[in-house]
Protein backbone atom coordinates (compact mmCIF):
# COMPACT_ATOMS: atom_id res chain seq x y z
CA UNK A 1 0.00 0.00 0.00
CA UNK A 2 1.31 3.46 -0.89
CA UNK A 3 1.87 6.17 1.69
CA UNK A 4 -1.02 8.13 0.17
CA UNK A 5 -3.29 5.08 0.38
CA UNK A 6 -2.29 4.42 3.97
CA UNK A 7 -2.89 8.04 4.90
CA UNK A 8 -6.31 8.00 3.24
CA UNK A 9 -7.22 4.76 4.99
CA UNK A 10 -6.19 6.09 8.39
CA UNK A 11 -8.11 9.31 7.81
CA UNK A 12 -11.23 7.35 6.78
CA UNK A 13 -10.92 5.14 9.84
CA UNK A 14 -10.51 8.20 12.03
CA UNK A 15 -13.61 9.82 10.54
CA UNK A 16 -15.59 6.59 11.00
CA UNK A 17 -14.51 6.27 14.63
CA UNK A 18 -15.29 9.94 15.27
CA UNK A 19 -18.72 9.52 13.71
CA UNK A 20 -19.44 6.44 15.78
CA UNK A 21 -18.37 8.22 18.96
CA UNK A 22 -20.61 11.18 18.11
CA UNK A 23 -23.59 8.87 17.55
CA UNK A 24 -22.98 7.13 20.88
CA UNK A 25 -22.69 10.49 22.63
CA UNK A 26 -25.95 11.72 21.09
CA UNK A 27 -27.73 8.49 21.99
CA UNK A 28 -26.63 8.61 25.63
CA UNK A 29 -27.65 12.28 25.79
CA UNK A 30 -31.13 11.47 24.50
CA UNK A 31 -31.34 8.56 26.92
CA UNK A 32 -30.46 10.87 29.80
CA UNK A 33 -33.49 13.03 28.97
CA UNK A 34 -35.63 10.19 30.30
CA UNK A 35 -33.38 8.54 32.88
CA UNK A 36 -31.31 11.49 34.08
CA UNK A 37 -27.61 12.30 33.76
CA UNK A 38 -26.64 9.58 36.24
CA UNK A 39 -27.53 7.03 33.55
CA UNK A 40 -24.59 8.27 31.44
CA UNK A 41 -22.16 7.82 34.33
CA UNK A 42 -23.05 4.28 35.31
CA UNK A 43 -24.66 5.65 38.48
CA UNK A 44 -28.31 4.77 37.86
CA UNK A 45 -29.54 2.18 40.39
CA UNK A 46 -32.04 -0.59 39.66
CA UNK A 47 -33.77 -1.23 42.99
CA UNK A 48 -35.58 -4.50 43.63
CA UNK A 49 -37.70 -5.36 46.64
CA UNK A 50 -36.02 -7.68 49.13
CA UNK A 51 -38.58 -9.89 50.88
CA UNK A 52 -38.08 -12.01 53.99
CA UNK A 53 -39.69 -15.48 53.83
CA UNK A 54 -42.34 -16.13 56.45
CA UNK A 55 -41.81 -18.78 59.13
CA UNK A 56 -43.71 -21.99 58.50
CA UNK A 57 -44.34 -24.80 60.99
CA UNK A 58 -44.62 -28.51 60.26
CA UNK A 59 -47.29 -30.82 61.70
CA UNK A 60 -45.29 -31.15 64.93
CA UNK A 61 -45.11 -27.37 65.36
CA UNK A 62 -41.43 -27.22 64.43
CA UNK A 63 -40.07 -24.40 62.27
CA UNK A 64 -39.50 -25.50 58.68
CA UNK A 65 -35.95 -24.32 58.06
CA UNK A 66 -35.93 -25.14 54.33
CA UNK A 67 -39.31 -23.94 53.00
CA UNK A 68 -38.37 -23.68 49.31
CA UNK A 69 -38.20 -26.63 46.95
CA UNK A 70 -36.77 -27.11 43.48
CA UNK A 71 -39.42 -28.65 41.21
CA UNK A 72 -38.52 -32.13 40.02
CA UNK A 73 -35.57 -32.62 42.38
CA UNK A 74 -37.13 -33.31 45.77
CA UNK A 75 -34.51 -30.99 47.29
CA UNK A 76 -35.49 -28.17 49.63
CA UNK A 77 -33.62 -24.92 50.28
CA UNK A 78 -33.33 -22.12 52.81
CA UNK A 79 -32.75 -18.51 51.76
CA UNK A 80 -32.64 -15.36 53.84
CA UNK A 81 -34.07 -13.05 51.16
CA UNK A 82 -36.55 -13.69 48.36
CA UNK A 83 -36.81 -11.71 45.09
CA UNK A 84 -39.83 -11.80 42.80
CA UNK A 85 -39.20 -13.27 39.34
CA UNK A 86 -41.02 -10.33 37.75
CA UNK A 87 -38.44 -7.95 39.24
CA UNK A 88 -35.62 -10.05 37.83
CA UNK A 89 -37.25 -9.73 34.40
CA UNK A 90 -37.70 -5.99 34.97
CA UNK A 91 -34.07 -5.51 35.99
CA UNK A 92 -32.96 -7.50 32.94
CA UNK A 93 -34.94 -5.29 30.56
CA UNK A 94 -33.51 -2.10 32.04
CA UNK A 95 -29.92 -3.27 32.46
CA UNK A 96 -29.82 -4.34 28.80
CA UNK A 97 -31.34 -1.02 27.73
CA UNK A 98 -28.79 0.97 29.75
CA UNK A 99 -25.88 -1.04 28.36
CA UNK A 100 -26.99 -0.63 24.74
CA UNK A 101 -27.84 3.06 24.92
CA UNK A 102 -25.17 4.45 27.23
CA UNK A 103 -22.31 1.90 27.02
CA UNK A 104 -22.31 1.85 30.82
CA UNK A 105 -23.83 -0.44 33.43
CA UNK A 106 -26.40 0.03 36.17
CA UNK A 107 -26.06 -0.48 39.92
CA UNK A 108 -28.24 -3.33 41.22
CA UNK A 109 -29.37 -2.86 44.82
CA UNK A 110 -32.17 -3.85 47.18
CA UNK A 111 -34.67 -1.44 48.66
CA UNK A 112 -33.53 -2.50 52.14
CA UNK A 113 -29.94 -1.46 51.49
CA UNK A 114 -31.00 1.86 49.91
CA UNK A 115 -33.94 2.51 52.24
CA UNK A 116 -32.45 5.57 53.94
CA UNK A 117 -30.65 6.99 50.91
CA UNK A 118 -32.29 9.77 48.91
CA UNK A 119 -29.56 11.52 46.95
CA UNK A 120 -29.26 9.11 44.02
CA UNK A 121 -31.13 8.25 40.83
CA UNK A 122 -32.99 4.98 40.52
CA UNK A 123 -35.58 2.82 38.83
CA UNK A 124 -37.52 0.80 41.41
CA UNK A 125 -39.63 -2.29 40.77
CA UNK A 126 -42.89 -3.13 42.50
CA UNK A 127 -45.17 -0.92 44.58
CA UNK A 128 -45.96 -1.55 48.28
CA UNK A 129 -43.28 -4.23 48.44
CA UNK A 130 -40.55 -1.70 47.60
CA UNK A 131 -39.51 1.06 50.00
CA UNK A 132 -38.16 3.25 47.20
CA UNK A 133 -41.32 2.97 45.11
CA UNK A 134 -43.43 4.13 48.04
CA UNK A 135 -40.93 6.91 48.79
CA UNK A 136 -41.40 8.11 45.22
CA UNK A 137 -45.19 7.99 45.41
CA UNK A 138 -45.17 9.87 48.73
CA UNK A 139 -42.74 12.56 47.58
CA UNK A 140 -44.28 16.01 47.16
CA UNK A 141 -42.97 16.10 43.58
CA UNK A 142 -45.43 13.34 42.65
CA UNK A 143 -48.45 15.24 41.38
CA UNK A 144 -49.72 12.30 39.36
CA UNK A 145 -50.86 9.03 40.87
CA UNK A 146 -51.36 7.25 44.18
CA UNK A 147 -52.04 3.60 44.92
CA UNK A 148 -55.31 2.98 46.77
CA UNK A 149 -55.59 -0.77 47.44
CA UNK A 150 -56.78 -2.14 44.07
CA UNK A 151 -56.88 1.18 42.21
CA UNK A 152 -54.62 3.82 40.76
CA UNK A 153 -56.09 7.20 41.68
CA UNK A 154 -55.34 10.81 40.86
CA UNK A 155 -53.21 12.37 43.58
CA UNK A 156 -55.00 15.69 43.13
CA UNK A 157 -58.62 14.55 43.35
CA UNK A 158 -58.42 10.97 44.65
CA UNK A 159 -60.65 9.84 41.80
CA UNK A 160 -60.10 6.50 40.11
CA UNK A 161 -57.90 6.26 37.05
CA UNK A 162 -57.67 2.47 36.69
CA UNK A 163 -59.06 -0.37 38.83
CA UNK A 164 -57.54 -3.84 39.10
CA UNK A 165 -58.98 -6.50 36.80
CA UNK A 166 -59.04 -10.29 36.98
CA UNK A 167 -58.30 -10.74 33.27
CA UNK A 168 -55.63 -8.10 32.64
CA UNK A 169 -52.89 -6.50 34.72
CA UNK A 170 -51.98 -2.84 34.89
CA UNK A 171 -48.59 -1.29 35.55
CA UNK A 172 -47.64 2.23 36.63
CA UNK A 173 -44.58 3.83 35.06
CA UNK A 174 -43.86 7.11 36.81
CA UNK A 175 -40.92 9.53 36.76
CA UNK A 176 -40.34 12.45 39.12
CA UNK A 177 -37.60 14.92 39.96
CA UNK A 178 -37.59 14.49 43.76
CA UNK A 179 -38.15 17.50 45.99
CA UNK A 180 -34.89 19.26 46.92
CA UNK A 181 -32.83 16.96 44.63
CA UNK A 182 -33.01 18.57 41.18
CA UNK A 183 -30.03 16.58 39.85
CA UNK A 184 -31.70 13.22 40.50
CA UNK A 185 -34.36 11.23 38.70
CA UNK A 186 -36.63 8.69 40.39
CA UNK A 187 -38.60 6.21 38.29
CA UNK A 188 -40.91 3.42 39.39
CA UNK A 189 -42.26 0.45 37.45
CA UNK A 190 -44.94 -1.27 39.51
CA UNK A 191 -48.17 -3.13 38.91
CA UNK A 192 -51.19 -4.53 40.67
CA UNK A 193 -49.68 -7.92 39.89
CA UNK A 194 -46.36 -9.30 38.68
CA UNK A 195 -47.02 -8.75 34.98
CA UNK A 196 -47.91 -5.10 35.52
CA UNK A 197 -44.49 -4.64 37.12
CA UNK A 198 -42.43 -6.42 34.48
CA UNK A 199 -44.64 -5.19 31.64
CA UNK A 200 -44.19 -1.54 32.60
CA UNK A 201 -40.42 -2.10 32.85
CA UNK A 202 -40.45 -3.73 29.40
CA UNK A 203 -42.36 -0.75 28.01
CA UNK A 204 -39.88 1.72 29.54
CA UNK A 205 -36.86 -0.20 28.24
CA UNK A 206 -38.23 -0.63 24.72
CA UNK A 207 -40.10 2.66 24.28
CA UNK A 208 -37.98 5.23 26.09
CA UNK A 209 -37.53 7.01 22.76
CA UNK A 210 -41.30 7.50 22.39
CA UNK A 211 -41.48 8.72 25.98
CA UNK A 212 -38.69 11.19 25.26
CA UNK A 213 -40.53 12.53 22.21
CA UNK A 214 -43.67 13.06 24.23
CA UNK A 215 -42.26 14.28 27.53
CA UNK A 216 -38.65 15.34 26.75
CA UNK A 217 -36.88 15.55 30.13
CA UNK A 218 -40.00 16.27 32.18
CA UNK A 219 -41.66 14.08 34.82
CA UNK A 220 -44.52 11.91 33.63
CA UNK A 221 -46.92 9.14 34.56
CA UNK A 222 -47.94 6.32 32.24
CA UNK A 223 -50.24 3.42 33.06
CA UNK A 224 -49.98 0.39 30.79
CA UNK A 225 -52.28 -2.59 30.36
CA UNK A 226 -50.50 -5.96 30.20
CA UNK A 227 -51.75 -9.40 29.29
CA UNK A 228 -50.59 -11.86 31.98
CA UNK A 229 -47.65 -13.86 30.66
CA UNK A 230 -46.81 -11.34 27.92
CA UNK A 231 -44.69 -8.36 28.97
CA UNK A 232 -44.42 -7.31 25.33
CA UNK A 233 -48.20 -6.76 25.22
CA UNK A 234 -47.86 -3.61 27.38
CA UNK A 235 -49.67 -0.63 25.87
CA UNK A 236 -50.32 2.78 27.45
CA UNK A 237 -53.85 3.61 28.58
CA UNK A 238 -52.91 6.73 30.56
CA UNK A 239 -50.09 9.15 29.67
CA UNK A 240 -49.71 12.51 31.41
CA UNK A 241 -47.07 15.18 31.99
CA UNK A 242 -48.86 16.99 34.82
CA UNK A 243 -51.76 16.83 37.26
CA UNK A 244 -54.15 18.54 34.88
CA UNK A 245 -53.55 15.92 32.21
CA UNK A 246 -54.00 13.15 34.78
CA UNK A 247 -57.42 14.56 35.69
CA UNK A 248 -58.57 14.12 32.10
CA UNK A 249 -58.38 10.33 32.64
CA UNK A 250 -60.37 10.06 35.89
CA UNK A 251 -63.62 8.12 35.92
Amino acid sequence: MSIDGLTTGLASRGLWESGRFALRFMQSHRYADVFGNDSKRGALSLVYAALTPAQYLDNQGQVITHPFDKPGTGTRFSISTAISECEIRAAKYLSESIAVNTRTSAVLASDVVTHHRRDFSYVSFGLPSNYKSMELLNDTANEFVQLAQDRFVSRRSGKTLIAASTRIDYGLLIKIIPAHLPERVWICCGGFGEWGTSGSAWYLARNWGLLRKKFRNRPFAVIVSVEPGRDESAIPVVAAANATEIESYVR
